[in-house]
């Protein structure tokens, strides 16, 4: 799986993970959900520039604000990931 694919995944994942209805323990919801990003993240090329090199600073910051259950600026900065994946898949096509 391509690295814009495996982040693309795991963001949706979050995205929808950290909805104010889903969560009944925001804290344990929040730290499972950075977790996963995390995880994307690792496998991701860091030295990538472009709209993939900012999508994947804006799910770090996510993570940092996950960390803190601050799911309203996470989930701001997913959405802005979410946009950059769109930029990067589209300049690949």
């Amino acid at each position: 799986m391509h690295t814009t694919e495996a982040l693309e995944i795991a963001v949706e994942q979050v995205l929808a993970a950290v909805r104010p209805a889903v969560l009944t323990d925001p804290l344990s919801g929040a730290l499972r959900a950075e977790e996963s990003l995390r995880t994307a993240l690792s496998g991701a090329d860091h030295g990538t520039g472009g709209a993939l090199g900012q999508a994947m600073a804006c799910a770090e910051a996510a993570c940092e604000h996950l960390r803190y259950c601050e799911l309203q600026e996470a989930r701001l900065l997913l959405v802005a990931a979410r946009g950059q994946l769109v930029r990067a898949h589209a300049q690949r096509s």
